[in-house]
């Protein structure tokens, strides 16, 4: 059996939270070894993809003000559909 990799950092995903993650854990720990992993076939392809984030840092499955609700407490969906 052979040796385990080591790493001081663990990234997982690669997307612009790992970027982001990793430039600042450079500036702050140079030594440190970092690694990341990445099961799609390549970076930034599901949450930080342009066509999946609306620029809030998620897929954008559910988005809530895209669908505000009215006084009475009915969901107006008028925004979204045009989306």
């Amino acid at each position: 059996m052979s040796e385990p990799e080591k790493t001081d950092v663990l990234l997982v995903g690669a997307g612009i939270m790992s970027a982001t993650l990793s430039a600042l854990l450079r500036l702050v720990e140079p030594d440190w070894s970092m690694t990341l992993v990445e099961r799609l076939d390549g970076a930034a392809a599901e949450s930080s993809d342009p066509w999946n984030n609306a620029g809030t840092g998620h897929s954008a499955l559910c988005e809530l003000n895209y669908t505000p609700a009215r006084p009475d407490g009915s969901i107006d969906i008028a925004k979204a559909v045009n989306v």
